[in-house]
């Protein structure tokens, strides 16, 4: 029991009445702010005193001024109020929330998603899409998001998944970087390749060694080039003609169609996991969240 009554809380409404007080310096203020009379509001602080067992304010006839330890208790209570008035506003905004909170892979969203959203954009203009880039792990308990597009599925086993599409992998260049006419028959790769090196998760990622290999052809040593963490990155360094990549099929189709990057061979490996769309149940309840998983399916 004695432990309960250490870290019982004092009254809320004590505690908007010190916090009143300290803001305006007087309790006739504080009073007339708050709808009460300056004894109520003087009885309130009484109360929130004996209750922390310490002096918040120094009385005297111009009004009152906090002691040390008022000052100090004053900052956590600012904050804490200060918290709940963001809650409530966020509550009241999520009332008619009109927006999708998108998470995704960096890739994803610039060479993916960004090149097809102007669709979306057009057909549902009272809809805010707000895209946030990142490789970390997303918790949707800590975060506003409402999807994830995702590399994998397996940090997610209580949300909601759905496959977005498994992705291959073949080379590409800019035409800039070649010097003669491409001819795959030649076989003999005279230009710097484009390494990507995603850590751990490199392992679902071909690499040129397992490229070459596999292609039979009669260069198995890969070329010298530099090497990335970001796909996107490797993908501009292949449009500025840095060298020839192994591009992913669904992250250069734009690039692919206006001529920007040329296809050097038909002979293509498969990233061994798919990319995922992850989602909370509570993201259906969103206007237009279920309109908008059929349309990125329909990019696929």
């Amino acid at each position: 029991m004695g432990s309960l009554k250490a870290v019982r809380l004092p009254k809320l409404t004590a505690i908007l009445a010190f916090e009143t007080a300290a803001k305006m310096g007087s309790l006739a203020r504080a009073a007339a702010c708050l709808s009460l009379t300056p004894a109520a509001v003087s009885q309130q602080i009484r109360q929130l005193e004996q209750h922390l067992g310490i002096q918040l304010f120094a009385r005297s006839k111009s009004g009152v001024e906090l002691t040390k330890q008022g000052s100090a208790y004053l900052a956590y209570v600012q904050q804490a109020f200060e918290t709940l008035r963001v809650a409530q506003q966020s509550l009241e905004r999520d009332k008619g929330d009109l927006s999708l909170n998108i998470f995704a892979l960096p890739a994803l969203a610039s060479r993916w998603l960004n090149p097809s959203l102007k669709h979306w954009l057009t057909q549902h203009p009272d809809i805010d899409i707000r895209i946030h880039a990142t490789h970390s792990a997303v918790d949707f308990n800590r975060t506003a998001a409402d999807f994830y597009l995702a590399f994998g599925d397996e940090y997610y086993p209580q949300q909601e998944k759905e496959v977005l599409f498994q992705d291959w992998v073949f080379p590409v260049a800019s035409p800039n970087l070649l010097t003669t006419a491409w001819s795959e028959g030649k076989h003999h790769i005279n230009y710097p390749m484009i390494h990507v090196d995603w850590g751990k998760e490199g392992q679902f990622l071909p690499d040129w060694h397992e490229w070459l290999l596999s292609a039979k052809w009669s260069q198995c040593t890969p070329n010298r080039g530099p090497i990335y963490n970001l796909t996107a990155m490797a993908i501009d360094s292949a449009l500025a003609g840095n060298g020839i990549l192994l591009g992913q099929q669904h992250l250069i189709k734009k690039e692919l169609a206006d001529g920007r990057l040329i296809q050097l061979s038909d002979h293509k490996l498969p990233v061994t996991k798919p990319y995922y769309l992850i989602y909370p149940k509570r993201t259906l309840d969103k206007p237009k969240a279920a309109e908008f998983i059929q349309w990125l399916h329909s990019l696929c």
